[in-house]
């Protein structure tokens, strides 16, 4: 029998366990897609701790700021998705994929007469927001995933990323940012967003196999069929804030 999407809404997190490496009860999304960026680095976060930055505090706030919504219990979120012909959420999505239970919370889903239209996600740079990370693909496809595991109908769900420099919007702006992304989306130009802020849009199919493939290979890391595979991308090495203490890095100071 397909599973309910309401009964999917209704349900919690499992959080028995552990039943992966590091005492996991299930993985996140977002850190299955980390793994493509550096295994390694993943380790390190779960054995010493996430390491706080400048950066990591702008973008969180920045997304707080961006998708700031009324929290609803689940059975009015059920309610407002079945009757609203479009609605924006952000809740929790979880699934088995393969053998690894993945969870984790898109930062939006956009519903059209109850079936999910686009997933957004926001990735914020100081660099140049033009490049697709494959990490930051892999994420959202994975939300895609989510979604129709746990039963809804993704027969035209569009993935939507986003990437944006930290400093392109003012307070007022990020306010109404998710509004007007909305209207882009369904009026399809987003290149006006993208002029005016700097800003660009990756449109990315809902391709199941493609997040199913990313799982498969990520999952033996959890299973502990194997260990951390670190990048080879001496620049990932530099830049990152383990470098002078993983086993890893081609980065290292030299003593």
């Amino acid at each position: 029998m397909a599973r309910s999407w309401k009964d999917s809404v209704r349900e919690d997190i499992p959080e028995g366990g552990p039943l992966y490496r590091h005492d996991l009860a299930f993985v996140g999304a977002s850190t299955v897609a980390q793994q493509f960026y550096c295994e390694a680095k993943v380790e390190n976060e779960y054995m010493l701790g996430e390491v706080p930055s400048e950066g990591k505090d702008v973008g969180t706030d920045l997304h707080d700021e961006i998708f700031a919504m009324e929290e609803v219990k689940k059975e009015d979120l059920i309610r407002h998705i079945e009757e609203s012909p479009s609605l924006t959420a952000s809740f929790g999505l979880h699934a088995q994929i393969g053998d690894l239970l993945v969870a984790g919370v898109p930062d939006a889903v956009i519903f059209e007469n109850g079936r999910p239209r686009w997933i957004v996600e926001l990735k914020t740079t100081r660099g140049d927001p033009t490049k697709l990370w494959r990490d930051q693909a892999i994420q959202v496809k994975i939300y895609g995933v989510l979604l129709e595991r746990m039963g809804f109908d993704c027969s035209n769900l569009t993935l939507v990323l986003v990437r944006m420099r930290q400093e392109a919007l003012t307070p007022p702006e990020r306010e109404s940012l998710l509004l007007l992304v909305k209207g882009a989306l369904a009026r399809q130009e987003t290149a006006q967003l993208e002029a005016r802020y700097g800003m660009k849009f990756f449109l990315l199919p809902h391709i199941r196999s493609e997040a199913e493939e990313a799982v498969s290979w990520a999952q033996d890391y959890w299973l502990m069929r194997r260990e951390a595979i670190p990048t080879r991308a001496e620049g990932k090495c530099r830049s990152c804030e383990f470098n002078d203490v993983c086993a890893y890095s081609l980065a290292k100071p030299q003593h």
